[in-house]
């Protein structure tokens, strides 16, 4: 049962984000769960999208997939990495929604990927520390081909995703991501090159990200948690800086157009192939994203109006 405080808390929520954001929050991200794609019998891409989700996130992550499914016009391996708190019922309704999926429980991965990083005592720390981690320790581990994406769940598709499909359909060592709003490093340039001889990307955003197996060097990432100001940054932000370190010392890809949109408006471009729904602008995962993805991944007579 819901306590008063907890009601009180939701009221003052629902009334600063405004009807479209509640309304769709409540409607129609449940609905997820009427989504269908009609195509599983036909052969998926070989290169697997790895995401991390939990109690407060599957059902976004649901619908990041669909869309992506829906507008990538294949479907893909799924790996989903459990942060320690997936519902059972969230697991059976994302393995029903994709058949293929692969969920990595938080033990089975403790297990494995924990003994992997006893070599990086640092790395060990953080990961044990922060479940943001498991995106650049777990997800190479749990590929067994040697490219992955890695997708965060508040980001959802509108649009054809023609540069991602021309980096998945060809031979290629790069690692691209989109462009954040603002710079987000932990760490800054001159210490990044006096530290760890890296000259580093600006304004990488790890809310979506093509990466090759081969650039995530789990020395360099102990080096960088070792040596600099890092750890005392934000934790959402470390994940994502070593991300960054690692592919600028890779040295091949950069950034997507910003039509893989980060953005803090009220609106996505009209052009955006997508749109990553950062803290500051959530709400606008249900109020723009939701409803206009409705339309799209209900049954037509169903869709949210």
């Amino acid at each position: 049962m819901i306590s008063p405080g907890r009601l009180w808390w939701l009221f003052r929520r629902d009334l600063k984000r405004g009807w479209d954001a509640s309304y769709h929050d409540y409607k129609t991200l449940p609905r997820i769960e009427e989504w269908e794609w009609p195509f599983w019998s036909e052969p998926p891409r070989s290169i697997p999208i790895h995401i991390l989700t939990g109690e407060k996130d599957w059902r976004l992550s649901a619908w990041m997939l669909a869309s992506w499914f829906q507008f990538s016009e294949h479907s893909w391996p799924i790996v989903i990495h459990d942060d320690g708190t997936l519902p059972a019922e969230g697991a059976a309704t994302l393995l029903r929604l994709f058949g293929n999926a692969r969920i990595i429980s938080r033990e089975e991965a403790d297990s494995k990927v924990g003994a992997m990083l006893q070599a990086y005592p640092f790395c060990h720390d953080y990961r044990a520390a922060h479940p943001l981690a498991l995106k650049i320790f777990d997800a190479p581990f749990f590929t067994t081909g040697e490219r992955f994406m890695l997708f965060d769940s508040d980001l959802l598709f509108f649009n054809h995703p023609r540069e991602i499909l021309d980096w998945a359909s060809v031979e290629s060592d790069e690692c691209w991501f989109n462009e954040d709003v603002r710079e987000g490093s932990l760490i800054t340039a001159r210490e990044a090159l006096e530290e760890l001889d890296v000259k580093i990307w600006p304004r990488v955003n790890s809310g979506l990200c093509l990466l090759n197996k081969a650039a995530i060097d789990y020395d360099l990432c102990d080096r960088a948690l070792a040596l600099t100001s890092i750890p005392r940054g934000h934790p959402w932000r470390i994940e994502q800086t070593l991300l960054m370190l690692c592919a600028s010392a890779h040295g091949k890809g950069g950034l997507l157009p910003r039509r893989y949109e980060v953005s803090l408006g009220k609106r996505a471009s009209e052009d955006a192939v997508c749109r990553h729904y950062v803290g500051a602008v959530r709400d606008r995962f249900y109020a723009e994203g939701l409803k206009r993805l409705a339309a799209f991944l209900l049954p037509r007579e169903k869709a949210a109006q």
